[in-house]
């Protein structure tokens, strides 16, 4: 049905199984009585800034049913809070409301709710809705076509939610009115009615969602660190210390002169490099200076190790300081083609004459499952303090937040 209002000729169309009795121009915002097939002219009102986003008669399609746009109502609550409503309905007269609050949109539906309300929360489909708001508004502007005059009258509502869903009644017509709602992302609104501009969004929407559902993020979070401790139990066990180097070297000849070794490959997963020198010191010491040459990368790791040992008598007792033999890790090898330089140093007139250095490439050690573990635990703690912080400014200066020690 085409509706074309007396005072400026503009014609809306609105769906045949839609039975109004009232008309409100989009155009000139003139306010009709319809009645016998004819507009009669009751008065004329206008809020400039208040024109809807959604034309009136405009259609957008919602799990392949295609709705028409009825009509538009402004809401204000006595907190002096705003908010605007759309009626969708459907030639099989399916009704949808779209809500919009500082550019954050959701889709309701009325329902029947059977549970009881406590004062803090409803239980509805087996999830728990919190009390966000209570208050009383009214109707201050709307255009389009109604059944019902305009409510100058403040009406009662309570809102629960549970991102991104929420549940909300209120008391129309001495009856209460239940309203499931999902929240509606300004992507997909503007799919679905094929427009494009739209009120930018202020702060945290009542219903909008965390940017992930972190329940989820931790749950894979876990399956990833189990997935990683029974790879690092595979490759353990599989693994075995691969010996690289071992040389009997006579410190009366090399002493103080560098040495380098075979290249060799390593293959597998990153591993320690497990070195052990020792050497007579007998009241000496001597140390050894070590490079870790990647022969593909041109990285080199520099390293030492100093061996002594010192004995004695004093004070009745027998003494010993130091060893003849270390052993050390270099941690977190990776494959590669490497060579190994050497430079041993004893002390001068010392008796030790060999040096015994063994280099082998061990199994995988912990440090990489202890960091992989820390990098999902790292992550998700600060997901959850990001999340705490996105909660927060929804719950900003609302009475019934959890988020504020006292009320």
């Amino acid at each position: 049905m085409e509706i074309t209002c007396i005072n400026c000729t503009a014609s809306i169309t609105v769906i045949d199984n839609f039975k109004f009795n009232y008309f409100s121009c989009p155009v000139c915002n003139s306010n009709y009585k319809f009645k016998e097939e004819e507009l009669i002219f009751l008065d004329k009102t206008s809020i400039a800034s208040l024109q809807p986003k959604l034309k009136i008669g405009s259609k957008g399609v919602f799990d392949t049913i295609t709705y028409t746009v009825i009509h538009f109502v402004y809401k204000i609550n006595q907190k002096k809070e705003s908010w605007c409503e759309y009626l969708l309905l459907s030639e099989n007269d399916e009704v949808l409301y779209l809500i919009e609050e500082k550019g954050h949109w959701s889709i309701e539906k009325r329902i029947s709710l059977n549970q009881k309300i406590n004062s803090e929360s409803i239980l509805y489909n087996g999830i728990q809705y919190k009390k966000y708001e209570t208050g009383r508004a009214k109707e201050v502007y709307r255009v389009g076509f109604f059944e019902d005059k305009i409510d100058v009258e403040y009406n009662y509502y309570e809102d629960f939610i549970a991102p991104p869903y929420g549940i909300s009644f209120e008391n129309e017509d001495k009856q209460k009115h239940y309203y499931f709602a999902e929240y509606l992302s300004q992507e997909e609104l503007k799919k679905i009615f094929a427009i494009d501009n739209l009120p930018s969004r202020e702060g945290i929407g009542a219903l909008q969602p965390f940017y992930y559902n972190l329940s989820q993020v931790y749950t894979v979070f876990i399956v990833g660190i189990l997935l990683v401790t029974l790879l690092h139990i595979i490759f353990y066990t599989q693994s075995k210390e691969n010996l690289v180097y071992e040389n009997l070297i006579d410190l009366d000849q090399a002493n103080s002169k560098t040495i380098f070794t075979a290249p060799f490959d390593l293959k597998g997963p990153i591993a320690p490099l497990g070195i052990t020198v020792q050497s007579d010191v007998d009241n000496s010491w001597m140390t050894t200076d070590f490079a870790l040459i990647n022969l593909e990368t041109n990285e080199t790791a520099y390293f030492s190790k100093d061996l002594e040992y010192y004995y004695g008598y004093s004070e009745g007792e027998n003494w010993t300081e130091g060893s003849k033999k270390e052993e050390f890790n270099i941690c977190g090898v990776s494959a590669g083609k490497y060579k190994i330089m050497i430079l041993p140093n004893k002390e001068e007139n010392s008796a030790n004459s060999s040096l015994r250095i063994r280099i082998y490439w061990g199994k995988p050690d912990n440090w990489n499952l202890y960091v992989s573990i820390a990098i999902f635990l790292a992550i998700g703690v600060i997901l959850y303090f990001i999340k705490n912080n996105f909660e927060s400014k929804r719950w900003e200066d609302n009475y019934y937040s959890l988020y504020k020690k006292d009320k």
